[in-house]
């Protein structure tokens, strides 16, 4: 991924806290309740694409059902992203099970023109056991969109360019640009709603590195260059850890760690 190269020793470790069965770090989190529920973030340059032509989004989900109670389109919930009519940037998707396009677990990350109408993007699609946590990553560079799960990239796709033969092309082209749209967690423009656990939300003005990627997985290290905000969603606010773009929850139920 043609992206800024790794600078060994700047990470810094997210504090680890006790450990749960999974193996994972247990933290404190906002639980979504499906049908109001959310975080808002104003808009900044540094959460669009356009702006530094990259982006990175990271976040641990922990989907509480396959069949969300409040969907759009052909069954789907876009659980974060920034955009709204005339001003569409980026989002995140999951599909419900039994939706119009047949798929079912899909987790996918998209980039928009302003104006809306069809994204290009990457995803996965694996079956998804409800209560689990998952560690999602969406990137794009200034052509290209990237998905990872769990540390592992699993699809990289050409929203613009010719690209090289190395990602999917479309038939379509994106050129995203930066707008006024809130960032949204939880949802995106309101129009349906994530039912389940989020935390630890990320968000770099640049594309991370694979290696950077691996390494916030598996060792839960930040790379710090590029970081525009951070949200452990913890102590019951959506307080930005790098102080500049706080956000406020609205409706979502704070769950400490225990």
């Amino acid at each position: 991924m043609p992206a800024p190269a790794r600078q060994p020793g700047n990470e810094r470790t997210a504090t680890a806290g006790k450990v749960g069965n999974s193996g994972l770090p247990m933290a404190s989190y906002l639980r979504f309740d499906g049908v109001r529920s959310y975080v808002e973030i104003p808009s900044s340059n540094v959460f669009s694409l356009s702006a530094g032509g990259g982006i990175t989004v990271s976040a641990w989900i922990r989907p509480a059902t396959l069949n969300f109670p409040s969907t759009e389109g052909s069954g789907y919930v876009h659980w974060m992203g920034k955009g709204e009519k005339g001003r569409y940037e980026w989002v995140f998707r999951m599909y419900s099970q039994g939706n119009a396009e047949n798929r079912g677990n899909r987790i996918s990350f998209y980039v928009f023109n302003a104006q809306g109408g069809e994204g290009v993007g990457s995803y996965f699609e694996d079956a998804i056991v409800p209560g689990q946590w998952i560690h999602v990553v969406g990137v794009a560079d200034s052509q290209r969109t990237y998905m990872y799960k769990n540390g592992e990239l699993r699809r990289c796709d050409q929203y613009r360019g010719s690209g090289d033969g190395t990602c999917v092309k479309h038939p379509i082209q994106v050129d995203p640009e930066a707008g006024s749209a809130p960032v949204r967690i939880g949802t995106r423009d309101l129009k349906s709603f994530f039912k389940g656990d989020i935390r630890e939300v990320r968000i770099w003005d640049r594309a991370l590195t694979g290696s950077e990627i691996s390494g916030l997985y598996s060792r839960r290290s930040v790379p710090p260059k590029g970081l525009a905000a951070e949200y452990l969603l913890t102590n019951g606010t959506a307080r930005d850890t790098t102080g500049a773009h706080n956000g406020a929850i609205f409706g979502a139920s704070w769950i400490p760690q225990t």
